[in-house]
């Protein structure tokens, strides 16, 4: 199946008002994606394609653009569901009837979140990203598209709000990281469904996304509503509020990656050594997001280093940076801080040390 040109696509249906609906979406679908990709639409891509229909809309948006041979639907079953192997074969079949290359695995994703002590969402997403970039290499691909939407960018947010996040938590799901992009983050839920709908397209409805008892289908189901109620342009508000924020973000790790540069150097059991008089130097917030960072940079045996560090670890870390010579304290998540000289040594905690403090 060859990709369709604008007059095959607007021939799909012969409602004007429909016409100009379809063509509107394939516009913003195209900016988005031209805007991420520098080699849009010459490179290959592998679509993460769950069946349900977030990922059937982005699915069907890049095959009308398209050749088949750049573009291959990548299905991870999670084993969370008994029907997960029958959606699996529906995934399939879609991608078939698309003419398009599809991969799938299996991975049983509760058994790898006891294993590796995390949640089962946690492990679902690493799972998920690992099947993909192993399939993005042995294809081979150029980048990965997922089917991130807006109600996902803006059930982040919230989420990390909720649970005490700091400046960051603002930019929510990033439009591009490594080799991953999102151009759907300007979509609603709503014109998606609409836009399937109006194709005659079928997708898998997740009855799990109905349960409350996780976090984010908390606040989808029942948070989220209320402020798309108090504001009908809550979703767009807060997508451009995540947009301005990833900027400041990325303005904020190059300025850290010059200091951490000049102020920090390795130290003893696998940790950093960062210089007192430097840090005395920044201004607060330029403390706390040094002492952030460090902080993840600090491999322990539970994560392996990059997990989420409380504001209560970066109070702490300034409270000692402020109180010279007064030793030094494990840190909630696995870290300690104490002091080294005219130096903060910032490494794993007393429990991860070895007798010899080796």
């Amino acid at each position: 199946m060859r990709p369709l040109d604008e007059a095959e696509r607007e021939d799909l249906d012969e409602s004007p008002e429909k016409k100009e609906y379809f063509k509107g979406l394939h516009e913003r679908f195209q900016a988005a994606m031209k805007d991420l990709c520098p080699f849009w639409p010459e490179g290959r891509f592998v679509c993460a394609f769950s069946g349900g229909g977030d990922s059937t809309f982005l699915l069907r948006l890049l095959a009308d653009f398209l050749p088949p041979d750049r573009l291959l639907a990548a299905h991870l079953d999670h084993q969370l569901r008994e029907s997960s192997a029958a959606e699996a074969d529906r995934a399939a079949t879609a991608a078939e009837e698309m003419g398009l290359e599809f991969a799938s695995a299996r991975v049983d994703v509760k058994t790898l979140a006891k294993n590796r002590g995390k949640g089962i969402e946690e492990a679902a997403r690493w799972a998920r990203y690992d099947f993909l970039y192993q399939t993005l290499g042995s294809w081979p691909g150029d980048c990965i598209v997922t089917a991130h939407q807006a109600e996902d960018q803006a059930e982040t947010v919230l989420m990390k709000m909720v649970r005490g996040g700091g400046p960051g938590a603002l930019q929510g799901i990033p439009a591009v990281n490594d080799r991953v992009i999102r151009p759907l983050l300007g979509f609603s839920r709503k014109e998606i469904e609409k836009f399937l709908t109006l194709k005659g397209l079928k997708w898998i409805e997740d009855p799990s996304n109905k349960e409350n008892r996780f976090t984010r289908n908390k606040i989808r189901n029942e948070i989220l509503p209320i402020l798309v109620d108090l504001n009908p342009s809550f979703l767009e508000a807060i997508g451009r509020a995540a947009r301005l924020s990833a900027a400041e973000e990325d303005f904020w790790n190059h300025h850290l990656d010059e200091l951490f540069s000049v102020i920090v150097k390795p130290g003893p059991d696998d940790g950093l050594l960062m210089s007192a008089a430097g840090l005395y130097e920044l201004s607060v917030a330029e403390q706390r997001r040094m002492a952030g960072r460090a902080l993840r940079r600090i491999k322990i045996p539970r994560d392996g280093g990059g997990e989420q560090v409380s504001l209560a670890s970066v109070d702490i870390f300034l409270e000692i940076l402020n109180s010279p010579g007064a030793g030094g304290l494990d840190l909630p998540g696995g870290r300690r801080v104490e002091w080294s000289g005219a130096d903060l040594h910032v490494g794993p905690a007393s429990r991860y040390k070895t007798k010899s403090g080796a």
